[in-house]
């Protein structure tokens, strides 16, 4: 297998799946053994390099990536036999699955990408996994028929309840606490989200994992614009997955980020 660190190097793309209206998965001839969580940086030619979850590895690494801006935008333009720069995995603190044999994976909007690799390994390994993919509206869902081929019993869940049931997917995981037992719950998408999970977590005692998004510049942990207050652990090394013992600590969790100046800004000012 094959790292990149720690410049980009030139692979090209092999196919394009087109997930959802939005995201498209690209997938590239460059092998890389990547663990559940980590991440690559990509560089996109003249425009921008972009740290993206991995969600396909081995033979052929895999991202899946939703439009969003300019970067996000060229890299739908793209075709097949195009080429993007390269660089990683990244990210040391990484899922764990250690002495665990029921979890719950609670997925939200794009986030869902972020448990694909946990999925799979736990299923190598024998583990039940239960799994809640929320999402705004039902042509947002992402990955729901790949995580139920998996072997994931998946529950789906829409604000609007154009799918599955209405609500939040926090909403579904308070009912299940109440009648099942974890050994953990692992989480990634928008970080209110991820904060309801933290505390339906500690009030129920199950150990909560979830991954962060912060803005990176470097990956590799120089810059410092992912770092975490007050602690000072950097998402791109320390992380991007953080457990109970670190998320309950972290300042403005759920409520607040950096933006790429470093300066504070508030979750529900960029929404």
């Amino acid at each position: 297998m094959c790292e990149t660190k720690d410049s980009p190097v030139g692979v090209r793309i092999k196919d394009i799946v087109a997930e959802t209206h939005d995201t498209k998965t690209f997938i590239l001839d460059r092998a890389i053994d990547a663990k559940p969580g980590q991440f690559v940086m990509v560089w996109i030619p003249r425009i921008d390099e972009k740290p993206f979850t991995i969600t396909g590895s081995g033979k052929s690494l895999a991202i899946t990536v939703k439009e969003r801006g300019g970067a996000t935008k060229a890299m739908h333009n793209m075709k097949k036999g195009d080429i993007l720069g390269i660089r990683g995995p990244y990210g040391d603190g990484t899922y764990d699955l250690t002495k665990k044999k029921k979890i719950m994976l609670v997925c939200g909007g794009c986030g869902t990408l972020g448990l694909v690799l946990l999925l799979e390994e736990a299923m190598r390994k024998g583990i039940s996994v239960d799994a809640i993919i929320g999402a705004d509206t039902k042509k947002n869902i992402l990955f729901a028929d790949k995580f139920r081929k998996l072997g994931a019993d998946v529950i789906i869940t829409t604000d609007d309840g154009s799918a599955g049931k209405k609500g939040f997917a926090t909403s579904v995981l308070e009912e299940r606490l109440k009648i099942q037992k974890y050994d953990a719950i692992y989480t990634c998408g928008p970080e209110i989200m991820m904060q309801s999970v933290l505390k339906l977590g500690m009030m129920h005692g199950v150990e909560v994992q979830a991954s962060l998004e912060r803005w990176m510049k470097c990956g590799f942990g120089i810059c410092g614009g992912c770092a975490l207050d007050p602690s000072g652990l950097r998402v791109c090394k320390d992380g991007p997955v953080f457990k109970t013992d670190v998320l309950k600590d972290i300042e403005g969790f759920g409520t607040m980020t950096r933006d790429k100046s470093g300066a504070k800004v508030f979750w529900k000012d960029m929404c």
